[in-house]
């Protein structure tokens, strides 16, 4: 797995942990919903400042981004958050 996809599928993780579509967490974060979900299918090239704003908006420690084992779980969650939280 890259970079890029560790970030974007621990990214989708920690949002669905949270109970928050893409739209709750784009309002938070001010990014757009389109680039939310461009980081989430691992195709956003990243800087390092927005993957530390990323992991300020879920209060949690940058390397938790990168973690394999989380990003696994993520790639089997629902399409949508509403479906997960039922």
């Amino acid at each position: 797995m890259t970079s890029m996809e560790l970030v974007g599928l621990n990214t989708k993780w920690y949002r669905y942990q949270q109970g928050l579509t893409q739209e709750e967490y784009a309002n938070i974060t001010k990014f757009k919903m389109a680039y939310i979900s461009t980081i989430e299918n691992g195709d956003a090239n990243l800087t390092c400042k927005n993957i530390d704003f990323i992991a300020k908006s879920f209060g949690i420690k940058v390397e938790l981004l990168f973690k394999e084992d989380t990003a696994i779980k993520a790639k089997k969650l629902p399409a949508r958050v509403d479906m997960y939280n039922k």
